[in-house]
């Protein structure tokens, strides 16, 4: 058996080959390019039968790897650099540091679990969806700057910069001298020509566009900021709304879909950010504990000698965390036990957000249990299994 480790990189990856003893065996430069995957395929297939161990779970050489029938580890880099001298970091020693940890059997070294076409599909839609989701906020962010300098009294008039009838008002109101020039009934005109649907807010409005502002001289420079950034915008809300549109169909074309949708409260977006982040490949999480770690919803227990500390997990999956608590807080309004759970922790003295952990943390075990056995969630099932076992059942 010889042991692989590879130093992934952006344009190149440096491979390290040592047999059963630890002794170097072939070490080479890999280029991301057909030319250099095939000439490493030629390299390992020579060293057969070969296990790959590599920092990260996904990207163009992971999937070649896995296509060629390769049995791939995987070594988060946090654990990697724990093993490693700390005399420096190297391209060579990391790659050689990789392949004796699968070597030596370390627990780092975790087997690469591949979940269905799908649910790749479904995880690849939500990352587009957030980074665009982040670049939403970035540039609403940069208009915000560019209006106080000289058109502030927009920043009160709707309920967000980035809404249609926000941005549409800007196309049309690029400043605030013609925006002060619209009489009550013109504002009006303008609001229902751009599907303003509260017309309530109509003398609201008006009257905020009446206060006298300070104004500056030159604001020409300033105006064509805002509409360049109002474009950018307008065509984000429609590439956003079309991948949120995609991304639903994704989920719903999953089998397991109305598993997913059983579960109370799961929300559109959170239940496909669930299925994305668990998948459906039962060998990926072995135990509930293991789940929970992943999603951080259990704190970190050290004990020494007579020392025992409990604190809180960072280290863990971020999106995963973030997924169970959106779950288990949207849950509070369709589950009887699990606001009642939540409020019993609260009258303990627990601050909500820690109140809102403990109830991800049971949602998780029982999340994983139903996964397992593919069986739907079932709330009247599940209260009366808790007062069997003495639990409070809302």
């Amino acid at each position: 058996m010889h042991y692989v480790g590879i130093d992934w990189a952006d344009e190149g990856h440096q491979v390290a080959v040592v047999n059963d003893s630890g002794k170097w065996v072939s070490e080479l430069a890999v280029p991301q390019t057909g030319r250099g995957f095939a000439s490493l395929h030629k390299q390992l297939t020579a060293l057969a039968p070969v296990v790959v161990n590599i920092e990260r779970p996904d990207g163009l050489l992971v999937d070649w790897l896995v296509q060629q029938g390769y049995r791939v580890y995987v070594t988060a880099p946090r654990a990697a650099a724990s093993h490693r001298s700390r005399s420096g970091k190297d391209d060579r020693t990391d790659a050689r540091l990789l392949a004796n940890l699968l070597r030596v059997g370390s627990e780092d070294c975790r087997p690469l679990v591949r979940h269905s076409p799908l649910v790749q599909q479904l995880m690849q839609e939500l990352r587009a969806l957030e980074q665009l989701q982040r670049q939403q906020v970035r540039l609403t962010n940069q208009l915000r700057q560019v209006l106080l300098q000289y058109y502030p009294a927009m920043l009160h008039l709707f309920s967000s910069l980035n809404t249609k009838i926000a941005l549409r008002f800007l196309q049309a109101c690029p400043n605030p001298q013609t925006a002060a020039g619209l009489s009550r009934l013109e504002l009006a005109a303008l609001l229902k020509q751009q599907g303003y649907t509260r017309m309530s807010q109509l003398d609201r409005l008006y009257q905020k566009l009446q206060v006298a502002m300070p104004t500056t001289e030159v604001w020409q420079g300033y105006g064509q900021h805002v509409l360049a950034l109002v474009s950018l915008l307008q065509t984000l809300q429609g590439q956003l709304a079309q991948l949120r549109q995609q991304v639903q169909h994704t989920f719903a074309s999953h089998p397991e879909a109305a598993w997913w949708q059983a579960l109370p409260g799961a929300g559109d977006l959170t239940v496909c950010r669930l299925l994305a982040l668990i998948g459906d490949n039962r060998q990926a999480f072995t135990s509930c504990e293991a789940l929970q770690a992943l999603a951080g919803t259990v704190p970190v227990t050290r004990r020494s000698g007579k020392s025992l500390s409990v604190r809180f997990r960072w280290g863990c999956t971020k999106a995963l965390r973030r997924a169970v608590m959106d779950f288990a807080r949207n849950s509070l309004a369709k589950s009887g036990w699990a606001n009642s759970y939540y409020q019993s922790q609260l009258e303990r003295g627990h601050a909500e957000q820690r109140a809102l952990r403990a109830l991800a943390n049971r949602w998780v075990r029982i999340i994983w249990t139903l996964w397992q056995r593919r069986q739907p969630y079932d709330e009247a099932r599940h209260v009366a299994n808790r007062s069997r076992n003495g639990r409070t059942a809302a």
